[in-house]
């Protein structure tokens, strides 16, 4: 990878964090909500802790493979063959992440801006969005995120003063939730609500600086769970009625009773307008992350040149996958099991196994030099 593609501290924590704010838009809160009521606080406190650990560990584990990322080691693990096996899975992750946020995002934009536009004009204009930004190649993707996260971040805060005079604290009683079970044992699948895990295994070949990849990976997680609490936080103050609601993104909810004096009112237009920037740069992103994983798996010069095929495939895809059976299939299981199958248990356990075979092989090498030394120093003497 060029060094001018390469990403700093700062854009590599914007990288990652990216993925979560647009969960966070998307409805993951009210999904959380659902599963564990009022205590879904203390259930993020618990599961972000365990994300966290998580992610050290596998920063620990990707000391010994500096500028790989898990389909290099999936390579060095079980071949090319295997590496394509695990390549066409990660690609089929990102490539129905792409389709589900599109989906989930037209259904509310439609509604706004487009009520009139068919599904296939709307859909196309994602599509042809995210193809173009990966055409003009990853330095754009990255330097555009750099700049809209920051914006999105701010108007959350904006948000939050927005809505202070409609929040109460004895909505979030009782704490602890229903009961212990749904809180504190069935709720640790909730640690699926930090797929952006999922992201920082493709993450070490960006950065500029590969010592960088613990501290960019932890700050990427803290700011995960501090968003997700706060966000979910505020749902659970302002509407206590949040779990059973039917609204298609449950965080527009907040941005419809934002008022700011008699001067204005009704911005939800202008949020959902920062939203979709936002969701502009996910999903070029998770392109992003398809097409360096293709472009591995076949070994292809530049990658840059097959994203717009790629947009034809999830603009057919899209078209196929919007019926509202399936859409709650891959919102709700399919996506929860595929990250906690994938990201939290068969790339931390391949990173285990290349972790202990490199160290049969330096343990190999180490006894294979100290025997070469000694029969060395047997002839000399």
């Amino acid at each position: 990878m060029n060094l001018e593609n390469k990403i700093g501290t700062r854009e590599a924590i914007l990288f990652i964090l990216i993925v979560t704010i647009n969960k966070i838009i998307l409805n993951l809160p009210k999904s959380i909500i659902k599963e564990t009521s009022t205590g879904a606080i203390v259930n993020l406190l618990l599961t972000g802790a365990i994300v966290l650990l998580f992610v050290i560990i596998v920063a620990s584990l990707f000391k010994n493979f500096q500028n790989h990322d898990i389909i290099d080691i999936s390579e060095y693990v079980g071949g090319k063959f295997f590496k394509t096996i695990i390549g066409i899975i990660y690609m089929l992750f990102f490539s129905v992440i792409i389709c589900t946020v599109i989906l989930q995002f037209i259904s509310l934009i439609k509604v706004i801006y487009f009520p009139k536009s068919p599904y296939m004009f709307v859909i196309l204009f994602f599509v042809t969005a995210m193809s173009v930004a990966n055409y003009y190649g990853n330095k754009s993707i990255i330097k555009t995120n750099a700049l809209i996260v920051p914006i999105i971040i701010f108007s959350l805060i904006i948000m939050f003063f927005g809505i202070t005079n409609q929040i109460d604290v004895n909505r979030i009683f009782p704490i602890l939730g229903k009961d212990y079970k749904s809180t504190f044992l069935y709720g640790l699948q909730n640690i699926y609500a930090f797929g952006g895990v999922g992201y920082v295994f493709f993450l070490m070949p960006f950065l500029k600086n590969k010592k960088d990849f613990k501290k960019v990976s932890v700050f990427a997680i803290l700011f995960s769970i501090f968003f997700l609490i706060f966000i979910t936080a505020l749902l659970l103050l302002t509407f206590p009625f949040i779990a059973n609601s039917e609204e298609m993104i449950s965080v527009y909810l907040l941005v419809r009773v934002l008022e700011f004096g008699e001067f204005l009112q009704r911005t939800d237009a202008l949020f959902i307008f920062l939203w979709m920037l936002s969701s502009f740069s996910y999903l070029s992103i998770s392109l992003m992350f398809v097409l360096n994983t293709f472009k591995k798996i076949t070994n292809i010069s530049d990658s840059r040149q097959m994203s717009f095929c790629f947009g034809a495939i999830l603009f057919g895809a899209s078209l196929f996958l919007n019926n509202q059976y399936i859409m709650d299939l891959l919102e709700g299981p399919i996506y929860k099991y595929s990250i906690l199958i994938l990201i939290f248990l068969v790339s931390f356990l391949l990173l285990i196994v290349a972790n202990i075979k490199k160290k049969l092989i330096n343990s190999k090498v180490l006894k294979k030099h100290n025997k070469t030394t000694t029969i060395t120093n047997g002839i000399i003497r």
